[in-house]
């Protein structure tokens, strides 16, 4: 597709003006970050894409993510043009610094490293350095951002014309060895079976483990699908029946549909809760309206009496949502370390000219009964707890055992 400047400059100016209006963490992040739309748009206005859609795709992604608001951001292209690139390698934060979850033990290349081996280089430069410098997508909270450039090192959506990097990784194991080796980026297959949303187990006779790994739960066409959500979570609930002490793992939750996340605090709630507390803008007001509440239905019989919602900063959005209203609920526990910090009800605006679609957050939510915003600053934890390198190695998981320990 031919795209010339004066499309590119057609295509600005809309997306600015978009920005302004509808933008509903313009000032939240201009106070955190020092995010300013208008410096951004100036050096846009530079950019020559040279009749190239793709790299006035690149271009503009990388500015959006310099707004600092993980909803902020490029959309799936309407031609399908990206290609999803996998590793085969999974990296986790810690206290010691990023050190590998998992490794694909089909690629042979990696089956000298070890869970828990630290990272130490990345195509040569120090680990730290490179994923404090990665802009491959917008995240709300400096911790959401760290993260999303560790996932980087998993996976990655190219544009045409793009690689998937990096080309060499360095880790150092417990007795300080040193292994350095080329990622095997393998395209994504899009027909592979989803995994399941819900993942549940009895830890003893009063006390469950619900993992809910995303709120996008999908069928095996993969398509999303809320009554496959509903399927899930009704055989996890009848795996639990009888326990009054239920953990509910969020960690690694980004969220996704609404109504699949009312479906899980519905089964948790014995009264009527405060979902959200959300202001939408006035169309084409720019300001901010006043907050509501939206109420939450109950249909838990009994209600659970003792509730444990583990975080971390992979706890973001829509899961971010269900932790603060879940929060009010009596006998209700927080453990882990701090969320994401990203919510915003992400609504797509296409460009009028490229037809590039931008996903512009246009609501800000608080916590309820407060005012106290989600977006760039989190939940904390009532307990904190977080992996190191020997908890990894050694496969334990203290955030769960903290848990386990605050029911005594």
């Amino acid at each position: 597709m031919s795209y010339l400047r004066s499309d590119w400059l057609a295509d600005l100016d809309f997306l600015e003006e978009t920005i302004t209006l509808w933008w509903a963490g313009r000032d939240r992040h201009a106070d955190s970050d020092g995010a300013n739309p208008a410096a951004v748009f100036s050096v846009l206005r530079t950019v020559d894409p040279a009749g190239d859609l793709w790299a006035g795709a690149r271009a503009l992604r990388d500015g959006l993510w310099a707004l600092g608001d993980c909803h902020l951001r490029l959309a799936p292209s309407v031609m399908g043009a990206e290609t999803g690139w996998l590793s085969g390698l999974v990296f986790a934060p810690t206290p010691e610094g990023p050190v590998l979850l998992w490794a694909d033990p089909a690629i042979s290349a990696y089956r000298a490293a070890s869970v828990g081996d630290l990272l130490t280089a990345i195509d040569g430069v120090p680990a730290e350095k490179v994923l404090a410098s990665l802009r491959l997508r917008p995240g709300s909270t400096p911790r959401q951002r760290y993260l999303f450039a560790l996932q980087s090192l998993s996976h990655r959506d190219c544009l045409p014309g793009e690689s998937p990097l990096p080309r060499r990784l360095s880790l150092t194991d417990a007795r300080r060895r040193d292994l350095t080796f080329a990622p095997d980026w393998r395209v994504q297959d899009p027909a592979a079976p989803p995994p399941p949303a819900v993942r549940a187990r009895r830890i003893d006779d009063r006390t469950g483990l619900i993992a809910m790994r995303s709120f996008a739960c999908r069928d095996r066409t993969g398509q999303i699908s809320d009554a496959e959500m509903a399927r899930q979570l009704d055989a996890a609930f009848a795996g639990l029946a009888g326990c009054d002490r239920l953990v509910i793992d969020l960690r690694g939750n980004g969220g996704g549909r609404d109504e699949q996340a009312r479906m899980l605090a519905a089964r948790l709630t014995g009264a009527p809760l405060v979902w959200m507390r959300h202001a939408h803008p006035a169309p084409y007001g720019g300001q901010l309206g006043r907050f509501e509440d939206l109420i939450l239905a109950p249909t838990a019989t009994p209600q659970p009496a003792r509730l444990r919602l583990l975080i971390d900063a992979g706890t973001a959005s829509t899961a971010e949502i269900c932790v603060a209203a879940l929060a009010a609920l009596p006998g209700t526990v927080l453990v882990g370390s701090p969320s994401g910090g990203a919510v915003g009800d992400p609504v797509e605006f296409r460009l009028p000219r490229s037809l590039l679609g931008v996903f512009v957050p246009v609501a800000r939510y608080a916590r309820p009964g407060t005012e106290a915003p989600i977006e760039g600053a989190g939940l904390v934890p009532d307990i904190e707890a977080a992996p190191g390198a020997f908890d990894l190695r050694e496969g334990r998981d203290p955030v769960l055992d903290a848990a386990l320990a605050s029911f005594d």
